[in-house]
């Protein structure tokens, strides 16, 4: 009798543990491949626009390709626009919104105001909750006016296509060839950068290794961002940097490899007040 009291008890102990093994793996699918990222939206162009941040006119493409930037990028609809009122109610720590035409990046971006903590959202999303896939932000490293010659923007590789996933679609060549502008709106500007290479690179903090205020520096991360290498990499032909302008870097992390990133380069070619 007593063994089989033992054996029904173990029958128990195994179907609780193999339930509760179901339970832990349907969490896990359903947290990486089917939870809302819990980020905001951006206003849609068929409501109102708020008086604080309206694109008046529809975006122009760039003025006539120059010399050193051979390419037209993309425009915006018109009266596109991000209600800054509304999401700093929300988060005073998002301050700007990057938009790069088919792909999922369509996002705020954060940067903690927090003194310590530079990653906080690194794990935290927009109402600044613990969450895995955390928010599109920068470090305090960069002025939040988009004004350095280098601005690194963070973003998870999400496995459900979310946060920066989407931009390793940009290690297509045909993908690559089609798309070419990134979107930065903030309460007074939009900026438009022509995405000019993509490729994988190691782990190294970016604006820790190189002084981009020094010339010197700064002519050396942008030769580097120029380097056709054999795997993983993309960029554009006859693209002529100089020191003098404006840079914006996407990383995030590449499938499977913990010390490298994918990084998305654009320069800035147009700088629109609304």
């Amino acid at each position: 009798m007593e063994k089989k009291s033992n054996k029904t008890a173990w029958v128990v102990i195994l179907i609780i543990s193999l339930l509760v093994c179901v339970l832990c793996i349907g969490f896990l699918l359903w947290y990486f491949f089917i939870a809302p990222d819990n980020n905001l939206s951006r206003q849609p162009s068929s409501e109102a626009p708020s008086t604080e941040a309206t694109i008046s006119e529809t975006v122009e493409e760039t003025e006539a390709p120059t010399e050193r930037f051979p390419y037209k990028t993309a425009s915006l609809p018109e009266n596109d626009f991000v209600d800054f009122k509304e999401i700093r109610s929300i988060n005073k720590d998002i301050y700007a919104w990057i938009y790069i035409p088919n792909t999922n990046v369509d996002y705020p971006v954060a940067q903690s105001s927090q003194n310590v903590d530079d990653s906080f959202y690194l794990t935290h999303n927009v109402y600044k909750n613990y969450q895995f896939s955390g928010t599109i932000y920068t470090e305090k490293k960069n002025e939040r006016d988009f004004s350095d010659p280098v601005t690194v923007i963070y973003g998870h590789n999400m496995l459900n296509g979310s946060m920066f996933a989407t931009l390793h679609k940009f290690n297509d060549i045909d993908f690559f060839d089609k798309n070419n502008t990134i979107f930065v709106f903030t309460e007074d500007k939009i900026f438009t950068y022509l995405i000019y290479s993509a490729y994988q690179y190691d782990d190294r903090h970016l604006l820790n290794s190189f002084d981009m205020e020094d010339s010197t520096s700064f002519r050396q991360f942008l030769d580097t961002t120029l380097v056709k290498r054999p795997y993983y990499c993309n960029v554009r032909e006859n693209i002529e940097l100089s020191t003098e302008d404006r840079i914006i870097t996407l990383s995030t992390c590449m499938n499977g490899g913990g010390n490298v990133r994918y990084l998305v380069q654009g320069v800035l070619v147009n700088e629109q007040d609304v």
